[in-house]
């Protein structure tokens, strides 16, 4: 007898050229309860975009790997929710930093 494995699909909301995932989703996708993600906003660690008429938060895709590295800080480093927001904000500046040494590179050596 064959082992079967169910996959649970799930349609990302358009609006405009964004796309877009409900609170649900976005907690299904990380591994963690809808309650952990609105903490997650409340402690300003992460952000929604809009919210819809009934109360719908909406997120953008990108949350999802931020809160997976919030994740991995907290669980396997040990860092408190303070450190995490100075690690995210210092990430963020480094991959800008970054950014801007490639477009300088690439207009001195084309």
């Amino acid at each position: 007898m064959t082992e079967r494995k169910c996959l649970i699909v799930s349609m990302k909301r358009t609006y405009g050229h964004e796309s877009y995932m409900e609170l649900r989703e976005v907690a299904h996708r990380c591994g963690i309860h809808p309650e952990m993600v609105k903490r997650l906003v409340s402690l300003g660690l992460i952000d929604y975009e809009e919210t819809r008429p009934g109360g719908v938060v909406l997120f953008r895709h990108e949350v999802v790997p931020t809160i997976r590295r919030i994740l991995r800080l907290r669980n396997e480093l040990g860092v408190n929710y303070a450190g995490v927001g100075v690690i995210l904000e210092l990430m963020s500046r480094i991959e800008a930093l970054e950014q801007q040494i490639r477009e300088l590179e690439s207009r001195l050596f084309p």
